[in-house]
């Protein structure tokens, strides 16, 4: 009776039975859950990506990926492309200026090789949200189509100097 009271609460994309009927099956139909064991020194799992500007999705460096020193904004029409690296403390550039209806492809690359060193960034204003590990680059794109002063911040806490990752945005009309 478990089994379809359930199953019409959950859309049928994959398992027969829901999660929540798997807890009172009855212990002679077998463990539902196929987990498998694998020793640990079998693996050899990354604490960070191989170097500074990789792609988690093709698994190579991203040619997209922005070192130290190498941040910059290019213009071409009302096509806008930002180059940014995410170090503890900061983001650089720490300004941007756009013109409302550009559209912004932004790169960003956390150049930290601290395995613990996870950086955010968020553009409330623009609805954006990004997680960065060490050594990833991420890539975002978006429309300017509201003006004003939009403030991006670091997402994830990544050190004492936290608060102090921050800049802005400026979409003249």
């Amino acid at each position: 009776m478990a089994h379809l009271l359930s199953e019409t609460r959950y859309f049928p994309s994959g398992l027969t039975v829901s999660p929540s009927a798997v807890a009172i099956w009855p212990i002679g139909n077998g463990e539902p859950h196929y987990a498998q064991i694998i020793k640990a020194d079998k693996l050899d799992p990354w604490e960070v990506y191989p170097e500074i500007g990789w792609n988690p999705a093709t698994q190579s460096p991203d040619p997209n990926a922005t070192l130290a020193g190498e941040e910059r904004i290019e213009r071409d029409g009302n096509n806008v492309e930002i180059w940014m690296s995410a170090v503890r403390s900061h983001f650089s550039p720490e300004h941007v200026e756009i013109n409302q209806g550009d559209h912004v492809t932004w790169h960003i690359t956390n150049v930290e090789r601290a395995y613990d060193a996870t950086h955010g960034f968020a553009l409330p204003g623009y609805n954006i949200n990004i997680s960065i590990e060490p050594g990833e680059t991420a890539t975002f794109e978006f429309d300017a189509t509201q003006d004003g002063v939009f403030t991006y911040y670091c997402s994830e806490f990544c050190s004492a100097l936290h608060l102090e990752m921050v800049g802005y945005m400026l979409v003249k009309p």
